[in-house]
């Protein structure tokens, strides 16, 4: 059972489906067609895009070292 009910299922189907556009985007041969990425670059400042890429990648292996490490010592957080 998923914890957080609606939010979560909802939070996982947009990161899904941006996951799966992108890819689907990628490989489809019709040029109108834009990849997420495209988008980005498009509407996102580089550097507003860069401080928030940043962000992510140092904030992503703390944020899952963290709950993995709740997770094994039985605090729980989603999942556990």
């Amino acid at each position: 059972m998923i914890k957080g009910g609606w939010k979560s299922v909802g939070f996982l189907a947009a990161t899904a489906a941006v996951a799966g556009w992108e890819v689907f985007a990628s490989w489809d041969g019709d040029p109108t067609t834009l990849p997420w990425t495209d988008l980005i670059v498009t509407y996102v400042p580089g550097e507003v895009a860069v401080v928030l890429l940043g962000g992510l990648i140092a904030w992503l292996p703390v944020h899952f070292g963290l709950r993995y490490w709740r997770k094994s010592r039985g605090r729980g957080g989603n999942g556990g």
